[in-house]
């Protein structure tokens, strides 16, 4: 059978359970599931590895996308997670527990929930941001930032999200999403892009120089680098500006995203950023990668398989 065929996938899920020593419960498994699972004991008498918390997370990511008929790309493995890894939920900002059986433990999520768990269309998260993010595409997630109140939520289960959670969901979300119109890629970039994903030019942009902007050498290089791109002297000297600017503001930002939400300093690097000629964007996207920069494909990718929703195929 070839390796895409369900039964195949499911066999090897299940040869894994056995080889790294998980249980596999029979009341909630498939046959094909089970299959692999005995064949692996059968084969692997002694579990040959202890798994860490990164191959743990991958076994049950790949069960549980089996289950529900989610196509898991073979290069989402162990290694990968611990790439995407983080500290702090970029959504809550909460310090992430491992294990705890709290809602500030990690988890990892689709970004787009039409999407396969493919890279750059997986996030860590906490398990609360996960829950009400839950099977909300982008423009949900709009809308309920607009909608919520900018007041603290009693909620004491903690399913609810913020005013401002809702707004940082947005941002790590509009770059997987299939967003025709150009505003919402031209807004404040509210928490840090995770590891791997597709983020706007914009969003790219803004990230750059808040890395760079706290060094006066560091900031002057960078503003120097991305005015070559800008034929027009006001929008250099309003970058310049720009940059300053948010050196400032990063001084007293109890988070540093937020001293990108600022009406001066958006409207001049967007000045900046909207008179670029469009044929110096293929040479910032190439000083954006040098600088370590996310993804801005102008496309979502075809491993996400965005037309299946992220479903394989059943065969008969």
């Amino acid at each position: 059978m070839p390796p895409d065929d369900p039964d195949t996938i499911a066999f090897d899920i299940g040869w894994d359970f056995a080889r790294f020593g998980r249980r596999m419960d029979a009341a909630v498994c498939s046959a094909s599931l089970l299959t692999g699972y005995a064949a692996g004991r059968e084969h692997f008498w002694v579990a040959q590895h202890r798994p860490d918390r990164f191959v743990s997370k991958w076994l049950q990511l790949r069960l549980n996308a089996f289950k529900r008929r989610r196509i898991l790309c073979p290069d989402v493995d162990p290694s990968y997670l611990r790439r995407i890894d983080c500290d702090t939920c970029p959504i809550t900002l909460v310090t992430l527990t491992r294990g705890a059986l709290r809602d500030s433990d990690w988890s990892v999520d689709r970004i787009n929930n039409d999407g396969a768990y493919a890279p750059g269309n997986l996030m860590v998260m906490s398990v609360r941001a996960n829950r009400a993010k839950g099977t909300k595409d982008y423009r949900d997630v709009v809308l309920l930032a607009s909608q919520t109140a900018d007041v603290p939520i009693v909620d004491p289960e903690r399913k609810h999200l913020s005013k401002r959670e809702w707004e940082r969901v947005a941002c790590v979300m509009v770059g997987a999403a299939d967003v025709a119109e150009a505003a919402p890629t031209l807004k404040p970039l509210l928490t840090r892009i995770p590891e791997d994903s597709r983020a706007p030019l914009y969003y790219v942009l803004q990230q750059m120089l808040l890395h760079a902007v706290a060094r006066a050498s560091s900031r002057n290089q960078l503003v120097k680098a991305l005015n070559r791109f800008q034929p027009s002297r006001e929008r250099c000297l309003g970058l310049r500006f720009a940059a300053e600017r948010l050196s400032v503001l990063l001084k007293t930002a109890n988070y540093a995203y937020d001293a990108l939400d600022d009406e001066l300093f958006q409207r001049q690097l967007r000045c900046w950023f909207l008179n670029v000629p469009r044929a110096h964007v293929p040479e910032l996207l190439s000083l954006c990668a040098w600088y370590g920069a996310q993804r801005c494909e102008p496309t979502l990718p075809t491993a996400w398989s965005i037309e299946t929703h992220g479903r394989f195929s059943e065969r008969t």
